[in-house]
């Protein structure tokens, strides 16, 4: 008899829908809108408008000044979702 090989799920990275989120582009929209040490993450505007130079910029800034791996990016996304919901996090502060 034959044994079926178990098959290697086609998703990688952790699942947006249980950190609250509907897509990919929704983590990095948060993370292009925060301060770290009171600098924004993006300076220019015309970055903020063209989604692959964003989502770029982002994984580059997390991975350069934190040593961040971009698939870790949806859980401090989702932490700082949660503080901002549970009024821990301030806009503006």
């Amino acid at each position: 008899m034959k044994m079926d090989t178990p098959t290697k799920p086609t998703q990688t990275g952790p699942n947006l829908k249980a950190l609250g989120f509907n897509s990919p582009m929704e983590v990095i929209d948060l993370l292009a809108l925060i301060k770290v040490d009171g600098e924004p993450i993006i300076k220019d505007d015309q970055v903020l408008l063209n989604p692959q130079l964003k989502a770029d910029t982002i994984v580059r800034y997390f991975h350069d000044k934190f040593q961040v791996k971009p698939n870790l990016l949806p859980y401090i996304a989702a932490t700082i979702k949660r503080g901002l919901k549970n009024g821990q996090i301030k806009w503006g502060s």
